[in-house]
C-alpha cells in the first residue's frame, strides 16, 4: 500500500483487499464510457489473473522414495498409484476441482481421453492404466501428460502438484525430461529415504537440478522406520552430503516424515496422528509458505500493472480536460501538430515491426543450422552404441539387443540436446529482442511525450512490466522422441553363411541404416518444436510492440477528438462535463494511492 494511502484517503479502508480494490477500479473505468472498455477489461484480466494463480510444486526423487505417497498424504487419499516396478515417464498434475476427475493427452494428435471418478479408488485405477510400468510399458500408448482434479484442501489454497517419474531408473531419458521441466516450477521437494541413504545417481541430478530451481526443499522419508539415533544420523548425513558434493554452502533443512503414516491420519481425520507424522510441517513450512510467497510477489506485480492502467485512463482524462479549456483555434493547431508527428512514429513503428521479422527468419536459420549440426553427432554417439554391443557380443553379436540398446539411448541424447537447445534458443532470443523492446518503449514514450508538449499533460514513465502470462499447466517437454524400429530385420540364411567379419558388415550396415533414419525423425521433431517455440514467442513479443504503440497513439487521438467534437456540437455542456473530468482524476488518483 501507497506510505500516504490514509493521508490521501481519509474515507478509505487501508485494508482494502487488492481483489476489492480491482473489482472497485473496473467498475469507475466502466463508468467513464466506451472509449475506456479496453482498460477496463485489462483490469479484470489481471483480477482473474490474481484469482486463478497456482504454485507448482514439483515431487522429485528416486524410485521407491515414497514420493506417490507423499503427495497422497498431501491429498488425504490414495489419488496416485503406487508401484512396486517403476512408474513411466508420464508427469501426474494435480489441480483443485470439485468434480474427479482426469484428462490424459497424448503425443500424435491423438484424441484426450476423460474420465469422471466416482471415488477416489476409481480415479487411482484409471491413472494406474496410463501412468505405471505395468500397464503402459514403455508408454505404449504414446501419453504426454495425465492431469486430475480432486477436492483436496492443499490444492483449494491455490497449490498444484506434480509427481514426477523416478530419476535414474532403467528408463535414463526421465531424468533428463525431469531436468527440462523444473525451471517451470515455483519449487520442488526432494524426496530420500534411509533404504538406502543418498545414492550417487541422487547427487548428480541435484547438481542439475540446483541450477534450475529456486526453491528446493528436502524430506526424509520412512522416518517411522528408524530410531531418534537412525534419524538424527541420517539427516546429518544427507546434509553432509548436500554440502560436500552438491555444493550448497550451509546445511539445508530436512524435513523428517512418515508419508504411510500422513496419509492414514488424513484418512481416520486424527490431527494428532498428522503431526507426528511430519505432515503437518511440510503443510504448513514448505506449501504455505511457497503460496505466501508467490501471492505477494504477484498482488506487488498486479498493482503495479493496475496502477499503470489507471494512471493511462486519468492522463486521457487530462487530455480531454485540457483540450476542453483550450480555445478551439490553439486546439486545432495543435491537432495538426500532433497528426504530423504521429505519421512519423507510425513510420518508425512499420520500420520496427519488419526489422523484427527479418530478426525472427535470422534466428530460424540458427535453429535450423543448430539441428544440422546435430547430425554428426548424434550418429557418432549411436554409432558408439552400435560399437559397444559388438564388443560386448563378439561372435555372438546381434541385431535385436542392438536395436533395443539403440531404442534405450535414443530418448534420454534427445531430451539433453532438446534442452540445451531450448535454453541456447532462449537466450539467443531474449538477446535479439532486447534492442527492439527499447526501441519499442521509446516510440511509445515518444507519443507521451508529444502530448505533454502540445497540451502540457504530464507523462509519468511506466515501470517496466511484468509479463503475467497465464498458462494452464508448466509444460512437460515439447520434444517427441521417436525410437520404435522402423521393421524387425531378422537375421537371413544368408547372413549365416559368410564369415563373421561379413556377417558383421552386413549387421552393421542395416543397423546404421536404420540408425540415420532414427537420427533424421528425431532430429527434425527437434527443429520443429524449437522453431514452433521460436514463432510463438517472437508472435507475442510482435503483439506486444504494435498493440502498445498503436494503442498508445489510438487511445490518445480518442481523447483529443473527444472533445473537439463536444466543443463544436454542445459548447454548453463543456462546463459540467469539466467538472465530470475533474472528480474522475480525483477518484483514480485516490485508487491509485491505495
Amino acid at each position: 500500500m501507497h506510505p500516504n494511502a490514509t493521508a490521501i484517503l481519509s474515507d478509505a479502508s487501508p485494508a482494502s483487499s487488492l481483489p476489492d480494490l480491482l473489482q472497485e477500479a473496473a467498475t469507475r473505468v466502466d463508468a467513464l464510457g466506451a472509449e475506456f472498455e479496453s482498460d477496463r477489461v485489462r483490469l479484470v484480466g489481471l483480477a482473474q489473473r490474481l484469482r486463478e494463480e497456482r504454485c507448482y510444486l514439483a515431487v522429485l526423487g528416486q524410485f521407491k522414495r515414497g514420493k506417490s505417497t507423499l503427495v497422497n498424504a498431501l491429498l488425504g487419499e490414495a489419488v496416485l498409484p503406487s508401484a512396486v516396478v517403476p512408474l513411466t515417464s508420464i508427469p501426474t498434475f494435480l489441480q483443485d476441482g470439485r468434480q474427479l476427475g482426469a484428462r490424459v493427452l497424448f503425443d500424435d494428435g491423438k484424441a484426450e481421453e476423460r474420465f469422471v471418478a466416482p471415488d477416489a479408488r476409481a480415479l487411482a485405477e484409471f491413472l494406474a492404466r496410463f501412468v505405471t510400468e505395468s500397464a503402459n510399458p514403455r508408454n505404449r500408448l504414446g501419453v504426454r501428460q495425465v492431469e486430475a482434479t480432486y477436492p483436496a484442501p492443499v490444492l483449494e489454497k491455490g497449490v498444484a502438484l506434480i509427481d514426477t517419474p523416478g530419476i535414474g531408473s532403467t528408463f535414463r531419458h526421465n531424468t533428463e525430461a525431469t531436468i527440462n521441466f523444473l525451471p517451470q516450477c515455483d519449487a520442488a521437494i526432494f524426496v530420500v529415504s534411509a533404504d538406502p541413504p543418498v545414492t550417487e545417481v541422487e547427487v548428480e541430478f541435484l547438481k542439475l537440478a540446483r541450477r534450475k530451481l529456486a526453491r528446493l526443499f528436502f524430506v526424509l522419508n520412512k522416518v517411522d522406520y528408524l530410531d531418534a539415533e537412525e534419524r538424527r544420523a541420517a539427516v546429518a548425513f544427507l546434509q553432509k552430503v548436500l554440502c560436500e558434493q552438491v555444493g550448497f554452502a550451509a546445511p539445508p533443512p530436512v524435513y523428517c516424515v512418515s508419508a504411510r503414516q500422513g496419509l492414514a491420519a488424513r484418512r481416520n481425520r486424527d490431527a494428532a496422528a498428522w503431526r507426528d507424522s511430519g505432515m503437518a510441517e511440510i503443510e504448513h513450512r514448505i506449501v504455505d509458505f511457497l503460496l505466501t510467497e508467490k501471492m505477494e510477489v504477484l498482488e506487488s506485480a498486479v498493482s503495479r500493472q493496475t496502477s499503470d492502467v489507471l494512471a493511462d485512463v486519468e492522463r486521457r482524462l487530462r487530455l480531454t480536460q485540457r483540450s476542453l479549456e483550450m480555445p478551439l483555434d490553439e486546439l486545432d493547431e495543435r491537432i495538426r501538430l500532433f497528426e504530423e508527428s504521429l505519421a512519423r512514429i507510425e513510420e518508425q513503428r512499420i520500420v520496427l515491426m519488419n526489422r523484427l521479422s527479418a530478426e525472427e527468419e535470422r534466428l530460424a536459420g540458427w535453429v535450423t543450422d543448430h539441428a544440422d549440426a546435430l547430425l554428426p553427432e548424434s550418429l557418432k554417439y549411436l554409432d558408439g552404441v552400435v560399437r559397444a554391443c559388438q564388443d560386448q557380443q563378439g561372435a555372438k553379436w546381434s541385431e535385436e539387443p542392438t536395436r533395443e540398446a539403440i531404442a534405450a539411448a535414443i530418448p534420454g541424447f534427445f531430451e539433453r540436446a532438446f534442452g540445451e537447445t531450448h535454453q541456447r534458443c532462449e537466450q539467443r532470443l531474449r538477446e535479439a529482442l532486447a534492442p527492439y523492446r527499447r526501441r519499442a518503449s521509446e516510440l511509445i514514450a515518444s507519443v507521451h511525450g508529444l502530448v505533454e508538449r502540445l497540451f502540457h499533460v504530464p507523462y509519468e514513465p511506466r515501470r517496466d512490466e511484468i509479463t503475467l502470462v497465464k498458462a494452464e499447466l508448466p509444460y512437460w517437454r515439447t520434444c517427441q522422441f521417436r525410437f520404435t524400429s522402423i521393421g524387425s530385420i531378422p537375421d537371413t540364411w544368408i547372413d549365416r553363411l559368410f564369415p563373421q567379419r561379413f556377417r558383421h558388415a552386413r549387421i552393421r550396415r542395416r543397423l546404421m541404416e536404420q540408425v540415420e533414419y532414427l537420427v533424421s525423425r528425431n532430429i527434425g521433431d527437434l527443429r520443429s518444436s524449437t522453431l514452433e517455440n521460436l514463432k510463438r514467442s517472437v508472435q507475442g513479443f510482435r503483439e506486444w510492440i504494435s498493440d502498445g504503440i498503436q494503442r498508445s497513439m489510438q487511445t490518445t487521438r480518442a481523447a483529443i477528438d473527444a472533445a473537439r467534437r463536444r466543443r463544436i456540437e454542445d459548447s454548453a455542456t463543456v462546463a459540467p462535463e469539466l467538472a465530470r473530468l475533474g472528480s474522475a482524476i480525483a477518484e483514480l488518483r485516490a485508487l491509485r494511492a491505495r
